[in-house]
């Protein structure tokens, strides 16, 4: 089984909220993931110049865990006859999160698979903090 990357969108909203848990794999703004054999940490995602740009990419389970650890956030997938979907909610207490632009679950699970679901309630969870 390999995991799933986030894509470079989810990368870039990571670093912009503060991620720098150490990972095993950059991406950059041609979409290049390079894997290493040492976990790699924010010091080394820094701007070279405009194309050289790197950001670190955790698998979606990391970007989820972090989420939930360090911004008490917990993204809930669920599966219905239109397909998955999500909920966002605090990871303490199970209160579903709501501000003007984002209104609980999702519209009703668009997603074909469990992995597109979850990448787009990690986009939206990052987008609330």
């Amino acid at each position: 089984m390999t995991e799933e990357l986030v894509t470079l969108e989810t990368a870039k909203l990571l670093k912009e909220k503060g991620f720098n848990w150490k990972c095993e794999h950059l991406i950059d703004r041609n979409k290049v993931i390079t894997k290493y054999d040492l976990p790699q940490s924010m010091s080394c995602c820094t701007e070279i110049d405009d194309e050289s740009v790197e950001f670190l990419c955790p698998t979606l389970y990391i970007a989820q865990k972090w989420l939930r650890e360090t911004k008490n956030l917990h993204i809930e997938i669920y599966r219905n006859a239109c397909g998955y979907g999500y909920a966002i909610v605090k990871a303490d207490s199970g209160t579903w999160m709501e501000d003007d632009n984002f209104k609980g679950p999702n519209d009703g699970g668009n997603w074909d698979t469990y992995e597109e679901a979850l990448e787009a309630g990690i986009q939206e969870a990052l987008k609330l903090i």
